[in-house]
């Protein structure tokens, strides 16, 4: 194994040891194949992961025996997009108006709690990515969906959603953080690791504040935010408004860690509506596995536009990209 794996990989690799549900350790084989740097030393892993990969989607479609009906279970949500998000928090908070009002997903809305009795998917457009945005059951002292914790370990990031009209917002923000923790989730930074819970998987974490144009929303946010502190990101968002939803979506995407890079002919202008997706680090050589591997096994070379080299200049498969780069390659 790289000795230079970083430690969210490490975590993850423990926990896809621990998992037997095969749903869930494709989630887990998926992101540590985002997670690990691409080099000629850890090639032998990644295909290997590729390989699990593969398997864990053969056992996971395989028809059941005696003609049983397949189900999708509700703790698994395919990934789509850029990135999958997961909003989670008490009733009432508002998270299935973002997903509303940021998706074309049909979601019910009400003015009571628990309307939503299981997860709901869309996609949300940030700039030319397409995010993943899913809405959970609620956790209450009252009543919670053990599922929701499986849902939340796999996400990209996990998007706590409170709302600034809640007299006991920060009650509510204790007990959820716990009880997620419960779940064998940590919210990254929120929690410190429990030695009674050594599986607990830790997520990446922000938090959106619904109703910041309601009534004393200052002081519950300044209330959440001195005890949030620089932990984590929060979003105030409006929803009757609409405000604070783009930098939302800006913020969700950053967390990903992605930059986006585009491709031309020669001759023709780029299309800056179709990006090739990469890690920060990522190079000319990734760039041209995204579209296909023989690309990237043909390359001879690549021209490139953007900041990380002169505008036409020639460069190799280990040139690292910029975001918003354009590549040009020859073959």
């Amino acid at each position: 194994m790289p000795a230079n794996l970083p430690p969210q990989y490490v975590e993850l690799e423990n926990q896809y040891r621990d998992e037997k549900d095969p749903k869930i350790r494709l989630e887990l084989a998926q992101r540590m194949l985002r997670e690990i740097p691409k080099h000629k030393g850890t090639d032998h892993l990644v295909g290997e992961l590729k390989r699990k990969i593969s398997k864990l989607k053969v056992q996971i479609e395989k028809p059941q025996k005696h003609g049983a009906t397949r189900h999708s279970a509700p703790d698994h949500i395919p990934r789509e997009g850029a990135g999958q998000f997961v909003l989670f928090g008490p009733p009432n908070a508002g998270k299935s108006s973002i997903l509303a009002a940021l998706t074309r997903a049909h979601v019910e809305v009400t003015e009571w709690p628990y309307a939503t009795h299981k997860p709901v998917a869309g996609m949300a457009q940030w700039e030319n990515v397409q995010l993943q945005l899913v809405d959970t059951p609620s956790i209450s002292p009252q009543f919670c969906e053990p599922y929701v914790f499986n849902i939340i370990r796999t996400t990209d990031v996990a998007v706590l959603v409170m709302s600034l009209g809640d007299d006991d917002i920060l009650s509510e923000y204790d007990y959820i953080i716990n009880r997620v923790h419960e779940g064998k989730v940590r919210l990254r930074n929120l929690v410190d690791p429990d030695p009674k819970l050594p599986t607990a998987l830790d997520v990446p974490v922000a938090i959106v504040a619904t109703g910041n144009d309601i009534p004393d929303s200052d002081t519950r946010l300044a209330l959440l935010s001195d005890v949030v502190g620089e932990r984590t990101t929060i979003w105030p968002v409006s929803l009757t408004q609409g405000t604070g939803l783009n930098e939302f979506l800006a913020g969700a995407y950053k967390m990903l860690g992605l930059i986006r890079v585009y491709t031309k002919a020669p001759g023709h202008e780029a299309d800056l509506n179709d990006p090739i997706l990469l890690p920060i680090g990522g190079n000319v050589g990734d760039a041209a596995r995204g579209i296909h591997k023989e690309i990237a096994e043909q390359l001879q070379f690549a021209r490139i536009w953007g900041t990380s080299g002169f505008d036409g200049s020639r460069v190799t498969a280990d040139h690292e990209v910029a975001d918003g780069d354009v590549l040009e390659f020859h073959f």
